[in-house]
């Protein structure tokens, strides 16, 4: 109902406006209880000369002065102006209340319905007694407004007005919030809360809800293009993440995702600041949290985890899941983190991982360095393979030639040559162990069934790599059986490419790149300007090649066996000791001066005469010769001579059950060494059955395809022991078997028992 005040008013008085202040709470029940008392609406925007400009208060007052020629009544109340005044400022409202006040309309009696300058409102009443004489004010009790102003460009999706009298109209219809608004009217003193949204990233917050991202993060061109974006898709950003593609499998191909600076590799810098704390990959959110500038992203997920030691609990878990995001990260990328890598030397070895060729060197010219160390074992897994202990299993020299080799790879990653292993050398050398070996051509003959095997000649492979390829055999379901063989001398092709000329099989291939990379110009390497092994990665791809090539040729039924052979070795330690024969010799040497032309009063020490060849025994080198790459080969050390003839399968697809026989005769004898029988289900190769007791290996006799014995030399204490199986490299079973001592024997066979 209407107030007291404005009834009289209506009834009474004439000419002198009346104002009604109020708030949000009331204005619309004011509004409508005045049209019901036919009182005709005036609006203030119908005063704006243009669509953005500020109205006219002298043409409202004009308006109502002529008004008793238009309107019968002369009853009117006037929205709109209020609102206009506190878009104006509160100085500017006071100053025209105040000619409003005491303004003479004429004969129309004009309601001023104010909201939005209640403050001014109220203190121009307060200083005239003769208003408020004359009732010619109301002010209601709750004049609270939630009127607020955003200025901005008109976009789809937001309810924008196109200028100050469409602004108006709105809050004349009783807007009571935000209102938007497109106008180049200054609104600086407005009484109004005001924002302007002024560039694209300003409205994309207003677009998206819960958009929390800083303008710092990205240019106003990707702004304004992710604006863009929006009004296509119903400015729903999750609707534009999925047209790019982009969502939770990012992840898998990081890379390529953010290779560039294209606008869609910036909607994934983005996506993971939007849901970083979604993220499952703590390195990934780690190096996300530290970003501001997308540019920096690719750098900082590549680097950030040199800010972590190697130490700390989350370091392992990090470590995993940054070698997992950075798979197909290139050369070039993981080239910065080396640099920065470089700050640190004692963490930097535990930040590098395999998944790079420049990494891989780069442990390898850290532990040239440094020495070994044990982040090896999961920063390059195939260097701690191959530098794993092989224990060789042959008639001949197997636990010599395991001491040798263990030793000897050690040296060639850690770059040094010691006095040590030195004395070993000229001992084999003295000794000519290398002769109790069987020929390597002799091996070859004895592949079964030559018309379903595959050779395939590794040029300059030597007994080093074994554990390696042991290893990968086992991961890639292969049996492997390993002959341990010798060249012939000089250790050179020529002299040692028989067994592949005259193979009779239908497949044959020979592999020259590890040869190659050894001492040829084209493999790449040189020691004259790099002295660290950093070969030694490319050499362990050359066989994980061959390897894979063994698996998919067996895979398809290409062949049954696949037989991996080579001409000779090759030695990184003659090239380490620079040791240069000082004899003058009427010839010269060849293949970087390990052996040369034979020649009468050569009285050089270890070397052997063969084949009409001088060949060195131990590291040094006749003058004549090109120097060296980074190996050589061609002398009689046991690297250059020893080699592998390797025979792989598929692994079988059946289990094997073992069993020990006869536990009863397992008795310790200090003479013949305790005997082990066992029955094998299934073997294919029965001169390749050995067992494993701790660090011994104990070779097997066949009786028959099944059924084994073993004479364990080494046990001769009374207890239960554990030991391996294996046919060739391939482990098959394990068993326990006790041994009883002699004394127990005599015990059991008088039939004592245990009451004394």
């Amino acid at each position: 109902m209407l107030c007291r005040e404005v009834q009289n008013y209506i009834a009474t008085a004439k000419g002198l406006p009346f104002f009604y202040v109020v708030g949000d709470e009331d204005y619309l029940s004011v509004l409508e209880e005045l049209k019901q008392a036919n009182i005709a609406v005036v609006r203030m925007s119908d005063f704006c000369l243009k669509a953005d400009k500020f109205p006219s208060v002298d043409e409202l007052v004009d308006y109502f002065r002529t008004s008793d020629v238009n309107h019968k009544e002369n009853k009117f109340v006037v929205v709109g102006l209020g609102e206009y005044l506190a878009l104006k400022g509160a100085a500017f409202a006071e100053k025209e209340l105040g000619k409003l006040k005491n303004t003479t309309l004429g004969n129309a009696r004009a309601i001023l319905l104010l909201r939005g300058v209640s403050a001014e409102a109220e203190k121009v009443i307060r200083t005239d007694n003769k208003m408020m004489a004359q009732q010619r004010a109301y002010v209601s009790s709750n004049r609270y407004t939630g009127l607020a102003i955003t200025v901005m460009q008109k976009i789809p999706g937001v309810n924008v007005k196109e200028g100050i009298k469409d602004l108006l109209k709105a809050m004349e219809d009783g807007a009571k919030n935000t209102v938007y608004v497109n106008t180049s009217m200054l609104l600086d003193d407005t009484l109004l809360p005001l924002r302007k949204l002024t560039g694209a990233h300003a409205l994309i917050k207003l677009l998206f809800e819960d958009f929390t991202l800083g303008l710092e993060l990205g240019t106003e061109e990707q702004w304004q293009r992710l604006l863009q974006e929006a009004q296509k898709f119903g400015n729903d950003i999750n609707a534009i993440f999925k047209e790019y593609g982009i969502d939770e499998n990012i992840l898998d191909d990081l890379n390529n995702a953010l290779s560039g600076k294209s606008f869609s590799s910036w909607l994934v810098f983005l996506y993971l600041k939007l849901n970083v704390g979604k993220l499952q990959n703590t390195y990934l959110k780690f190096a996300v949290d530290a970003t501001t500038d997308f540019e920096e992203l690719k750098t900082n997920i590549i680097v950030k985890i040199t800010a972590v030691s190697h130490k700390e609990v989350r370091f392992r878990r990090m470590y995993d899941e940054r070698k997992k995001l950075l798979k197909d990260f290139s050369e070039s990328d993981i080239a910065v983190f080396i640099k920065e890598n470089e700050v640190d030397p004692e963490e930097s070895i535990y930040r590098l991982t395999d998944n790079t060729e420049l990494e891989k060197k780069t442990v390898i010219k850290w532990i040239a360095q440094h020495g070994m160390c044990e982040a090896i074992t999961y920063v390059y897994p195939a260097l701690h393979s191959y530098l794993e202990k092989y224990k060789f299993n042959c008639p001949v020299l197997a636990d010599e030639l395991t001491e040798y080799f263990e030793a000897y790879k050690l040296l060639k990653v850690t770059n040094h040559v010691s006095d040590g292993f030195l004395g070993l050398v000229e001992k084999h050398a003295t000794e000519i162990t290398y002769a109790q070996l069987p020929t390597r051509d002799n091996a070859i003959k004895e592949v079964a069934h030559k018309e379903n095997a595959y050779l395939y000649w590794i040029d300059a492979l030597g007994v080093e790599y074994l554990a390696y390829i042991s290893d990968l055999a086992g991961k890639m379901g292969l049996s492997m059986h390993a002959s341990i063989v010798r060249s012939e001398l000089p250790t050179i092709t020529s002299i040692n490419k028989q067994f592949f000329d005259q193979w009779t099989g239908k497949y044959k291939y020979k592999e020259e790149e590890l040869d190659n990379i050894k001492h040829k110009e084209k493999g790449g390497y040189f020691f004259d300007k790099e002295e660290a092994p950093i070969h030694i990665p490319a050499e362990l791809n050359v066989i994980k090649k061959a390897m894979e090539t063994a698996k998919m040729e067996l895979g398809m039924h290409h062949c049954k066996a696949f037989v991996i052979a080579s001409d000779h070795g090759a030695t990184r330690l003659a090239v380490l000791k620079k040791q240069e024969v000082p004899y003058d010799t009427d010839t010269k040497g060849e293949h970087s001066g390990r052996c040369c032309k034979a020649f009468d009063g050569c009285d050089v020490p270890y070397k052997f005469e063969e084949n009409g060849f001088i060949v060195l025994a131990d590291y040094g080198r006749f003058r004549g010769s090109r120097a060296a790459n980074v190996e050589v080969h061609g002398g009689a050390s046991l690297e250059e001579i020893v080699v592998p003839v390797i025979t792989l399968t598929l692994n079988k697809q059946i289990k094997v059950k073992i069993t020990v026989l006869n536990p009863e005769r397992i008795i310790a004898d200090h003479k013949s060494g305790t005997p082990l029988d066992l029955y094998i289900s299934d073997v294919d190769l029965t001169k390749g059955v050995r067992v494993e007791v701790g660090d011994k290996s104990y070779p097997g006799e066949a009786i028959d395809d099944t059924h084994f014995t073993f004479k364990l030399k080494d046990i001769k204490r009374a207890k239960q022991y554990e030991a391996d199986v294996f046919e060739g490299e391939d482990l098959i079973g394990k068993i326990t078997f006790k041994v009883k001592g002699k004394a127990a024997k005599i015990k059991d066979d008088f039939g004592f028992d245990n009451e004394f």
